[in-house]
Order: structure tokens, then sequence, then C-alpha cells
């Protein structure tokens, strides 16, 4: 089984116009689109669509809270949440007929101390019998920045293997807590190691780093460039086909959840950046987010290169 863990979860609403977005107007909605979002559901529909067992977890609340349940379960996910008193947030996208989009992110209602030990409980129970956790996405108000990287370092101290998805702040700590693997792109490696990171040599030397540090596997997104895998056994990059993109939006979520899958099965490193990047491509080809064919991903797999650097 595979737990994602989404500490600030929300619901996700996609608006589709008729007309571009006006400022100080009355907008009318041609099509509204509601799903589970945060990166650890994304995450977890990947990891059902590669047909594994999965159980997502975090925090949610209120009315649409269950909303979040009720969505989660009509696409086949298992859901084991902390129940908070605050509302899960509500994010929305705008997106205007020439393809442009503006989003509106809400807050999130602030936690509480319990609601904040309640999920560290949850998810350590979870992690007991699990065979791969990640953690993804942001920390809603009042979920402390230790407590997060506490709860990395508590689920790695249960000997299951945790796969970290964040940024910033929380990106910079949780290197501390030594995470199985991080995924950061070009722009926030560079961030948190002090220095620009542009050729793909100083791309390949920063991941390096940071497994020098302790990360056991540090994989760089590089857009249309692919992605950069390094750890112990070795360094690769890897080049995914050209396709025509139908909808990108998760396709980084998709490739966590896909490693996650990777690991359990006990592949290769090489095979283990191969399979994530070709379930991130399929992804890109789907209209639903972290939901693609795995018969696509496979065929696409065969025609993602995967070249070792070092």
């Amino acid at each position: 089984m595979i737990c994602t863990v989404t500490l600030n979860a929300s619901i996700d609403k996609s608006y589709r116009l008729a007309a571009p977005l006006a400022d100080h107007t009355v907008m009318r909605v041609a099509s509204c689109h509601a799903t589970a979002g945060g990166k650890g559901l994304n995450a977890a529909r990947a990891v059902a669509a590669c047909g594994e067992e999965v159980v997502a977890s975090g925090i949610v609340g209120g009315h649409t809270g269950q909303l979040l349940l009720d969505l989660l379960a009509a696409d086949g996910v298992a859901g084991d949440f902390v129940h908070a008193r605050g509302e899960t947030r509500t994010c929305i996208n705008v997106l205007d007929p020439d393809g442009g989009s503006t989003e509106f992110l809400e807050p999130g209602e602030e936690v509480t101390p319990a609601e904040v030990a309640a999920a560290r409980e949850k998810v350590l129970e979870l992690a007991g019998r699990a065979d791969v956790v990640t953690v993804n996405g942001s920390i809603p108000q009042g979920f402390p920045l230790e407590a997060y990287v506490g709860l990395v370092r508590d689920v790695m101290a249960t000997g299951t293997p945790c796969i970290v998805d964040a940024s910033g702040e929380r990106l910079a700590r949780v290197v501390e807590a030594g995470p199985t693997m991080v995924k950061p792109n070009r722009d926030e490696i560079g961030q948190l190691l002090g220095r620009e990171v542009r050729s793909m040599d100083e791309v390949a030397t920063a991941a390096r780093e940071l497994v020098g540090r302790g990360v056991g596997t540090v994989v760089v997104s590089l857009g249309a460039e692919g992605a950069l895998m390094a750890c112990a056994e070795g360094t690769w990059r890897g080049r995914a086909p050209r396709i025509e993109v139908v909808n990108p939006v998760g396709s980084g979520d998709t490739m966590v959840g896909a490693f996650a899958v990777a690991l359990a099965r006990g592949m290769e490193a090489p095979e283990r950046l191969r399979f994530a990047m070709a379930c991130a491509t399929a992804n890109c080809l789907s209209p639903s987010t972290g939901s693609f064919d795995p018969t696509v991903a496979a065929s696409l797999a065969s025609r993602t290169e995967v070249e070792r650097l070092g």
C-alpha cells in the first residue's frame, strides 16, 4: 500500500469562461468542474491509475471536507483523514477561451495544536503498514514548520521510504530529515543551495550535493528538457518523447506518485526514472489531473530515453 499525505487539501474548481476575463464586471461561467485537490491527491490518483493500492491522508474539515472525500471516493481512492473543525479551502482556476488562466488560492483555515498532533498520529499509523509514504504540497496555517520536518523524520524512523514534494523553506528544512526522495525544479534547487543552477552539469552537481547531505534520491524537474536524477547508484538524465499536450496540470504530482509505485515494486534506479517520466507524460495526454491510461504510459516508457551521466 502507498500512502499520500496532503496536509493542506482543497476543493479545486475550474471555471471555464465563454469570454476573456475582464476586470470589475460580472462574468458568466460556461462550465464548472470540481475535483479533490492538492498535490498528494493528484499523486494518489496516479498511484491508483498504476493499479496499486493507495490511501490518501491529511487534514480535511467541514462541508467542503466532506465534499472532498466524496469526490475522492468517486475517483476510486480510499481516504483516511483527520477531521479538523475548520472548513477545507477552495481554490479556483478561471480558464479563458484563449487558453490563459487566473488562479485564486484560499489560504485555508488555521489548524489547532491538537489537530496537528492528530495528523502526525494518523500518518505514522498508516506509515507502519505502507510500502511508501509521500508528503506533498503546502501546510495549513497553524501547522509549525518544525512539526512538518518532524513528521518526515518520524516517518523515516518507521523504516518506510518517504518521498517529499515541497518548495521554499519547507524544502530547505526537510532536507535535514534525510527523506528518501525530493523533487525540486531547477529554480528551487538553486534557491535551496544559494546559487544559480542553469547548465546540465550545474544541475547534476547540485543534485549530487543534496544526496551528499543525506537525501536518498534527488529528482530535478527540467520542464521540456526532461528530468535529472541523482542517487547513490549514479546520475541519470531522462528525456520524454514529444507529444501534443492536452493537460499538463498535475504532471509533477503524477511523477511523484509513479516514483512511489516504482519504489514499492523494487525497480532499479534508471527504470524508476523511466517509469515515472512515462506516467507524467501520459498525464499530459489526459484531460483529468493525475489520471491516465497505463497502456499509454507503457508505450511512452519504451520511447523515454534515460542516459547515465555519472
